[in-house]
């Protein structure tokens, strides 16, 4: 019982620190590096660099007002994240236009223990700041 209450109290905490790293990640590849952002990583961008912010006051306040709007952008980062996955196994979603980098995309910048690439990390990011998220919409 004890745990549960040291994890709510500072779930807001540990998701924010899952958002500052995405988007230091993000800014270190693609802006130290130089390596452009397809169109659905910038969609996943737009997700999580409010959220970084965000989730910063509201971890630094302790204020769990913020869930119901971090919430929709954190399921919508995942939900971009998600479909760049699954836009490798078939490729007839490569044909809906919505990234049109095709091959540049297909190769990996970027490979954490030469398994978890950018869209991989940021659907795992994106779903663990949700996870942690929920259980606050009750303490609200």
């Amino acid at each position: 019982m004890k745990s549960e209450t040291l994890f709510l109290r500072h779930a807001l905490y540990f998701a924010w620190v899952v958002a500052l790293a995405g988007f230091c990640l993000s800014v270190y590849f693609g802006e130290v590096l130089l390596n452009e952002p397809c169109p659905l990583c910038w969609y996943q961008r737009i997700a999580l660099f409010p959220l970084a912010l965000l989730l910063g006051i509201a971890a630094y306040r302790n204020d769990p007002g913020i869930v119901p709007y971090a919430l929709p952008l954190a399921s919508l980062g995942a939900v971009a994240a998600l479909f760049q996955i699954v836009e490798r196994y078939f490729p007839i979603l490569q044909k809906s236009g919505v990234c049109n980098f095709g091959e540049v995309c297909a190769k990996s910048h970027f490979t954490l223990f030469g398994v978890l690439d950018f869209p991989t990390l940021s659907a795992a990011g994106f779903i663990l700041i949700t996870a942690l998220l929920l259980p606050l919409i009750r303490r609200r």
